[in-house]
């Protein structure tokens, strides 16, 4: 094990144990991001695949330099907020437990949103006669299932998800409209699974328990550290339907691992974790040209049209200097492949002050909305080794619903307490 390994591993332990004080938020920026970079930095150094290498003083550069950026970002708005009176968390769960709901318009507003969801999943299947989950069969990419416009739709899940969680979390009694709304989710999973896609249940996931943990007493260490061994299962056993057709053994020898086949099981875990750093840190070092903004602002492009017309006139390469069939580069990579160093330093800062911002908003006026926007950014940060969501379209869209159904549903804090006061 190299002292780089070791110097990461110390310091998510350090992580840790900084939440056993009293007081002590373990959803805080700094905490989260800095325990997922520094456990993604750990198991690379550990060089367990014959497609890793040994970094140059390059790549570590930059790498380093949106890590160090993004957790300035972080200081600065704590530095802003540093004589603010924070609401404890204790307190925030009060407060945000006594917030109301609109239950009529939330409950219709699930059936909305589902109904689109249904309307276009119906479409697309009969369309393309087929679902993901046979695309293994049939040697094709998932991605061919995609309709334009249709399968877009379909990607409203976390939405429909969140809001009936928040449903079950603020609405008392109406027991018939609960029935009737967990048939509907598990419907709605159960229907999205054979999309056979992770992120977006991986999302709501982190986001409710965001909430949960702000809102209410369920969240604990035992609670939590079940919950990521829960998304943790839950994200390989999606892989193992993925590749139904391969077995472990097959996966260890064509990901070269450097570790007995005995602990074939861990080839993937681990090759999802680390392929991101390593192609991050071959890439840097090989690419020559940038692309100004089409990789960061990705949803711009796909709302104009412009997207695949851009991408086919010049030629475009989304997946350069891969070595093996993992195809991510962490956040960072559209920052670099767009902008070069001046997009590494100039975006993660811009992003660490932004949610630096946004939490401590949470905690000065804590409201549901804002613990969910904070839930949002959470989940940001905890894939930000591996995918930078905030480019993706489909990601936008469920910001924008959920936003817009909060604020149409939510009773705002002020509003409840003058209607108690009456």
């Amino acid at each position: 094990m190299s002292w780089v390994s070791v110097v990461c591993f110390g310091i998510c332990s350090g992580i840790i144990l900084t939440t056993l004080n009293r007081g002590a938020d373990p959803l805080s920026p700094t905490r989260i991001f800095a325990f997922m970079w520094s456990i993604a930095i750990a198991l690379t150094e550990l060089k367990y695949s014959a497609f890793q290498h040994e970094w140059n003083a390059q790549s570590w550069i930059l790498l380093l330099i949106p890590i160090g950026s993004f957790l300035l970002g972080t200081f600065v708005a704590y530095v802003v907020n540093l004589e603010k009176d924070l609401v404890p968390i204790h307190k925030m769960r009060v407060r945000l437990n006594a917030e109301r709901v609109r239950e009529k318009q939330l409950f219709w507003l699930i059936c909305l949103v589902t109904t689109v969801y249904a309307i276009s999943y119906l479409a697309n299947f009969l369309i393309k006669g087929w679902l993901p989950i046979e695309a293994a069969e049939k040697h094709v990419s998932r991605v061919d299932f995609n309709v334009t416009g249709l399968s877009f739709l379909t990607y409203l899940v976390p939405s429909i998800m969140f809001f009936v969680v928040l449903y079950f979390l603020k609405v008392q009694a109406k027991k018939g409209k609960k029935v009737v709304l967990a048939i509907l989710f598990l419907v709605v999973l159960g229907s999205f699974l054979l999309f056979v896609s992770r992120f977006q249940i991986i999302m709501i996931i982190i986001i409710c328990v965001t909430l949960f943990y702000y809102s209410t007493q369920y969240i604990r260490f035992r609670t939590g550290l079940t919950l990521f061994l829960f998304v943790t299962g839950f994200f390989y056993w999606v892989s193992s339907i993925r590749l139904s057709h391969l077995v472990a053994t097959y996966l260890h020898t064509a990901s070269r691992m450097r570790f007995s086949k005995d602990y074939a099981l861990f080839t993937e875990p681990y090759m999802y974790f680390v392929m991101n750093l390593e192609n991050f840190g071959r890439s840097v070092n090989l690419l020559e040209s940038h692309t100004y903004g089409y990789y960061t602002f990705d949803f711009i492009t796909a709302m104009s049209g412009l997207k695949y017309w851009v991408y086919d006139y010049f030629r475009m390469e989304r997946h350069p200097f891969l070595i093996s069939s993992y195809n991510t580069y962490t956040s960072f990579w559209p920052f670099y492949s767009d902008f070069g160093v001046v997009g590494l330093a100039l975006i993660p800062l811009v992003l660490g002050l932004g949610i630096g911002m946004l939490y401590y908003q949470m905690r000065i006026r804590p409201s549901t909305k804002n613990v969910t926007a904070y839930g949002v950014m959470v989940f940001v940060m905890f894939l930000s080794f591996f995918i930078f969501p905030l480019s993706w379209l489909w990601f936008e869209l469920n910001m924008l619903v959920i936003y817009l159904g909060l604020r149409w549903t939510m009773i705002p804090w002020k509003e409840h307490v003058l209607s108690s006061s009456l």
